[in-house]
């Protein structure tokens, strides 16, 4: 009886507009349906170590779950039918909400731990790079069906969809002295949740005598893209979590980051050997950038080193703090002194052990 009842609601899920006698004339389906969903309940409770009784209950759930389906479809294409207007009204508020949920979700896979260790910001931040920005503001422009075509309101919302990603990346430029498209992509993430999503509802609620756009291959795109990402960043909490509980050293190697350390200032080309060519009391102006993506705040040691063949001294040493995902410059001055030398920048870890290390070779000359 459950294998049959199964069955059935599932088949009328697909046809909700059948009469129950055509529902029980698709035995070709039926059959497949109920086969498919007892042997899904069967493995879940073999491995789940349960009673075999057991089954009964996940296939009456799953019954149950197919008629609540079934009545939402039902009343949704007799909507469809009967109120053409009203049905596409609500289908896109639907569609609103679900980018909303598309929203906060890629919101905490880029931002909050143990969800954004794994970096899945950069699959996240592509559909507000390329088209949701831009899709928001034409039907917030224009939200009427046949004014424009699909394929061109498509094309217009992936060129303004690049500008306004174009425009915060110069602004943030500006600001942060650095191109980080990770902050570009929450900003894109924030405003089209805060700002975009709401006009357009507003839009579509002053809606005139015209039909509103509504496109079922980008809409399915959209609940797809959102199922996808909701998988994605659930699979990476739980990922984070137990390779933090299987590693045996008390260290999460998916929380390991990494940290850029460069040093910039340097214009000179250096000879066959790698060094590089200087005159005595020649002041080299040199900015040591430190860019933390280690996932936590750290507190760094930067230690600059003048080694040659008889004495080593210290010519810096200082202790640098860097949020997560922030760079810091420092700036420093050095004054050339005749000889040959190696001027060693080391980085320190927040465990005072030596991190990165840079080397600078020069050969300084007493005159050109």
């Amino acid at each position: 009886m459950e294998f049959l009842i199964v069955g059935i609601v599932s088949t009328m899920a697909m046809n909700p507009l059948l009469s129950f006698k055509e529902i029980v004339r698709k035995i070709k389906q039926i059959i497949p349906f109920g086969l498919i969903f007892s042997f899904i309940s069967t493995i879940i409770v073999y491995f789940s170590k349960m009673t075999v009784s057991s089954v009964l209950i996940f296939l009456s759930i799953i019954a149950i779950i197919f008629s609540i389906i079934t009545y939402i479809r039902k009343q949704s294409t007799i909507d469809k039918i009967e109120n053409p207007e009203e049905y596409t009204e609500k289908h896109i508020r639907r569609i609103l909400y679900v980018l909303a949920i598309f929203c906060v979700i890629a919101y905490i896979g880029m931002e909050i731990p143990p969800f954004s260790v794994i970096p899945l910001w950069y699959g996240l931040c592509i559909p507000f790079i390329v088209l949701l920005p831009g899709y928001l503001c034409v039907n917030i422009i224009n939200p009427y069906k046949d004014e424009i075509r699909i394929m061109e309101r498509v094309g217009i919302s992936v060129f303004i969809s690049l500008v306004i990603t174009s425009i915060i990346g110069l602004i943030l430029v500006q600001i942060e002295h650095f191109l980080n498209m990770r902050h570009v992509s929450l900003i894109l993430v924030v405003v089209t949740l805060i700002i975009l999503l709401p006009l357009y509802y507003i839009r579509i609620k002053e809606k005139k005598s015209f039909v509103l756009f509504s496109h079922p291959t980008i809409n399915k795109l959209f609940i797809l893209m959102t199922i996808l990402s909701l998988i994605a960043v659930i699979a990476s909490g739980v990922l984070v979590i137990s390779g933090n509980n299987d590693n045996t050293n008390g260290e999460n190697i998916f929380f390991q980051g990494n940290t850029s350390f460069e040093v910039k200032g340097i214009h000179e080309t250096p000879d066959s050997n790698g060094y590089y060519n200087f005159t005595n009391n020649n002041n080299l102006n040199l900015t040591v950038s430190i860019m933390n993506n280690e996932h936590k705040d750290m507190n760094y040691k930067l230690k600059i080193e003048i080694i040659n063949d008889t004495t080593n001294k210290t010519y810096l040493e200082e202790n640098v703090m860097v949020k997560d995902n922030e760079t810091k410059d420092i700036e420093t001055n050095i004054t050339m002194e005749t000889g040959t030398k190696d001027y060693k920048f080391i980085l320190y870890d927040d465990n005072n052990r030596p991190y990165k290390i840079r080397h600078l070779y020069v050969n300084v000359n007493e005159d050109y």
